[in-house]
């Protein structure tokens, strides 16, 4: 027995080294020389899930599983196996069983949580990422997931305690997401962004950059949201050049929403002390401090932007992050102010959005969605409006300025429809409920429905002045 748990252990160290076939060859070994050896098993299991040979791996954890079926480390070692398999029923099967066995450790915790929210279940995915953070409080990886699972529920504040605690470890927990900066963003603490320590993932420093320009730009100085752009470009070439995600997008969309202001300064000018908060994503960006005549008062405009604030997410019955987002701006505004609520684009881009949906389930019938999805958001952002006794005014997205030339007639068709009722249905949905609609579709729509290139900087935010043209045809 002491020569194979000699081998087990070389193993193992040619398995941290990487080595995978070396550490495969040698637990074969010990499996040969004793086939009931359940830790044999195991560990070749997870050699052969990195070699990709996923079949010969869920043979190996299973028989880990059931040679020692009172170890909870077995079952959640072939629990991840099968979230590949997208067998949610067996993962929960192995996840039940190993939650009161032996061994309970923060690592263990911390793996069975993800999984707990991975196959649906948040509330379980919380209780395990708490039972962790208790066993070990100074688990990094243990906070950093109570963070993020508290965050996507809505629960801002609590997920700020978790996401701090494991930046400020040593090491700091991986932060794939830009979590704590996301969370810090939606609840208005933006100087705390530049303050943090150190990410362990070097792409965050960039995506940090960007969005305390982010909220340099809603604060509208001019030299400052410069400077601030400035240093994202400065991080983006040491890393070779922006990363190709949405942070790049962000970086890109105000370079080019600085040189339309530039153009259009004179929207910019007029003094005013009242001020309106424009609350959404990505096209509210380009309504950031302009002075447009609402009546007979003269505002400015403020944003307040919530990544992801669409409708598809603010309608869902379940808390979300987008929600408390779009929550936590609404309690930073003065009681018996007015908001404007800027419905997101994407639920009309090609890509994603409804469309997504619909190719996903063509069993879907398109204007039936849009229709219950508009009204869920009109009714939830309506009562968010009433709750806070702000006077709410919706602002609907715009055309959309997309090349469909390479897509079937058809399916453009179909496309630059279901844009058009959706905004004529947010226009109903506002009617209904008594609210002022600011049509920014009808003020970037051209010929055959197609959204006016003169109107857009790119294909997601709009020309200031669209934004100042659909607010004075709104005729408050």
């Amino acid at each position: 027995m002491q020569e194979l748990q000699r081998l087990l252990d070389n193993g193992r160290f040619y398995h941290r080294q990487g080595r995978l076939t070396e550490a495969a060859d040698i637990y074969r070994q010990v499996r040969r020389a004793d086939p009931q050896n359940p830790m044999a098993h195991h560990l070749l299991g997870l050699v052969l899930h990195q070699q990709g040979k996923r079949d010969e791996a869920l043979q190996a954890l299973a028989e880990a599983v059931r040679l020692e079926p009172d170890n909870a480390a077995y079952r959640t070692g072939f629990a991840e196996l099968l979230i590949l398999e997208n067998d949610a029923e067996a993962v929960r099967i192995q996840l039940e069983a190993a939650k009161t066995l032996q061994p309970r450790t923060a690592v263990l915790l911390v793996r069975q949580a993800v999984m707990w929210g991975q196959i649906g279940d948040p509330d379980l995915a919380i209780k395990t990422a708490e039972e962790a953070v208790a066993v070990d409080t100074n688990h990094p990886q243990g906070h950093q997931v109570l963070g993020m699972l508290l965050r996507e529920q809505g629960d801002l504040g609590r997920a700020m305690e978790h996401l701090l605690a494991a930046r400020r470890a040593t090491p700091a927990a991986p932060d794939p997401q830009t979590t704590c900066a996301l969370a810090l963003f939606a609840l208005g603490r933006h100087a705390e962004i530049a303050s943090l320590p150190p990410p362990a993932d070097q792409r965050n420093l960039y995506r940090e950059a960007v969005l305390s320009a982010l909220a340099t730009w809603q604060q509208g100085d001019l030299a400052q949201i410069e400077a601030a752009l400035a240093k994202c470009d400065a991080i983006a070439q040491a890393r070779g050049g922006r990363t190709e995600d949405v942070y790049a997008g962000y970086h890109g969309q105000m370079a080019r929403l600085v040189d339309s202001r530039k153009r259009s300064a004179d929207l910019y000018k007029q003094k005013t002390k009242t001020e309106i908060a424009v609350i959404g994503d990505m096209q509210s960006l380009s309504a950031a401090n302009l002075t447009v005549k609402l009546g007979e008062d003269i505002v400015r405009l403020r944003t307040s932007f919530v990544p992801g604030c669409i409708a598809i997410n603010l309608f869902k019955r379940a808390a979300n992050s987008c929600r408390a987002g779009f929550e936590a701006a609404l309690d930073r505004q003065p009681a018996g102010g007015r908001v404007i609520a800027s419905v997101g684009d994407m639920d009309c881009r090609y890509t994603i959005g409804f469309m997504d949906l619909l190719r996903r389930h063509p069993e879907m019938e398109g204007r039936k969605l849009v229709s219950e999805t508009v009204q869920r958001y009109t009714d939830w952002v309506v009562d968010a409006a009433n709750q806070r006794k702000l006077d709410l005014i919706l602002m609907g997205p715009p055309a959309r300025a997309v090349a469909l030339n390479l897509v079937p007639p058809a399916v453009a068709r179909q496309f630059l429809e279901l844009v058009e009722f959706f905004n004529s249905e947010l226009r109903a949905a506002a009617g209904r409920a008594g609210l002022i609609y600011v049509d920014l579709y009808g003020a970037t729509v051209g010929p055959h429905r197609r959204g006016r290139e003169d109107c857009f900087i790119d294909t997601t935010h709009v020309e200031p002045s669209a934004v100042a043209a659909a607010i004075k045809a709104a005729g408050f």
